[in-house]
């Protein structure tokens, strides 16, 4: 067989990379929510600008050895080190996290890659286990023979080996992995299968959506404009919506009469969103109309979802928005001075439980309702999302 045939099965094997990347844009195409955006090559080999203004740049790495493992000296893993690091000084203390998303699984031995994976970042820990890969480094090149090729890795560690104890920490601290093990097919069909899809043809609506993504990808690179989807033009333009419209399961899902049945379970006397009125002196009149204002939203939002109106996707989307509203505002009210008795304490949390029916919420183009968002800031405080004290996590325990 020829040079060029053996080129050419190579080359074949580099497209599945870029493929694979197409599919794991398309994956946070599907959860993507009502005012974010995704972009495909233009930040990043992936990015997902987020509703709450923080942006993820992804760094998508496929390997086609099925079962590889990624190592602690990874070449891709170190050299995407390297560039973010120099992305970082361009950044200005943007919130932006990086996220290195890969099929390979998380290698067994300790090192840099459970370090950086690990849920509390040990800088210490990092910056020694990064000395020792110098210090290994350097003694290997050492004893190299005239002519013989440095370790491709090196220079990369070496640049990081350099950064400041600062520089290290602000770069580390904004690191995430993604093991993405599981046939990306599979999580695909599972996200589908959320928009009402049978099972039996979530496979089929998603070659619909890949055709679809490739058509318009193509379209976009062709006049020159970058492949940033938001929301509306994946709803529209990359047909989403008519997909799912075309193959949904229209039949009756009486399981969500369960959820239905959940919101009578709203108790404006022992329920946690009216222990928590209750402690900054909101009356039992005031608290009943609360309650209700709480059923209604969530009734009404369920109605929606079972009409196919609406999804939990954009249910959560609207959780989100007012969660990081209240959370802004929350330390807006107690960054002040003077808050040292009781009864000013209580009076500056009915005024952040009053300034959430304020919070602008916008869905599909239309703004929520005002008793709606009171609805939503009660909700979250039902669940222990957020409070109005200042020490509500000590009273009632917090919930991510």
């Amino acid at each position: 067989m020829s040079k060029d045939y053996f080129e050419q099965v190579s080359s074949d094997k580099s497209q599945l990379g870029f493929d694979y990347q197409d599919l794991v844009c398309l994956e946070y195409l599907l959860d993507l929510k009502p005012g974010e955006k995704i972009g495909l090559e233009v930040l990043d080999d992936v990015h997902h600008e987020q509703i709450r203004g923080a942006t993820s740049l992804i760094q998508v790495k496929h390997s086609v050895s099925e079962g590889s493992s990624l190592t602690n000296r990874d070449i891709d893993l170190w050299k995407t080190i390297y560039n973010w690091s120099k992305a970082l000084v361009c950044l200005n203390g943007e919130d932006v996290e990086f996220v290195f998303f890969t099929n390979k699984k998380k290698t067994s031995q300790s090192g840099i890659v459970q370090l950086i994976d690990s849920e509390h970042l040990n800088l210490t820990e990092v910056i020694e286990t990064i000395s020792e890969i110098k210090e290994d480094l350097d003694l290997k090149e050492s004893v190299k023979k005239r002519g013989e090729k440095e370790n491709p890795i090196k220079k990369y560690v070496d640049h990081i080996y350099d950064l400041s104890d600062e520089k290290k920490r602000d770069l580390f601290d904004r690191i995430r992995m993604v093991f993405s093990t599981d046939d990306i097919f599979k999580r695909l069909a599972e996200k589908v299968e959320f928009f009402s899809i049978r099972p039996s043809d979530t496979h089929n609506v998603i070659y619909m959506l890949i055709g679809v993504f490739g058509e318009q990808k193509y379209k976009l690179i062709k006049s020159s404009q970058k492949v940033e989807i938001d929301y509306e033009m994946f709803r529209k333009n990359f047909q989403f919506n008519r997909i799912i419209n075309m193959s949904a399961d229209r039949k009756v899902d009486f399981s969500r009469y369960h959820q239905f049945k959940n919101v009578n379970t709203i108790d404006p006397k022992d329920g946690l969103f009216a222990k928590q009125l209750v402690d900054i002196d909101i009356s039992q009149e005031d608290i009943t109309e609360h309650a209700i204002e709480y059923a209604a939203t969530s009734m009404y939002i369920q109605k929606l979802i079972v009409d196919g109106q609406f999804s939990e996707t954009e249910n959560e989307a609207i959780n989100e928005e007012v969660f990081y509203a209240w959370k802004a505002l929350h330390n807006q009210l107690y960054n002040q001075d003077g808050i040292d008795t009781d009864e000013k304490h209580k009076r500056v949390a009915r005024d952040c439980l009053y300034k959430v029916e304020d919070i602008p919420v916008q869905v599909s183009n239309s703004a929520l309702a005002r008793p709606m968002v009171t609805g939503k800031g009660l909700e979250l405080s039902d669940m222990c999302r957020i409070g109005w004290r200042k020490d509500w996590k000590e009273l009632y325990g917090v919930k991510k």
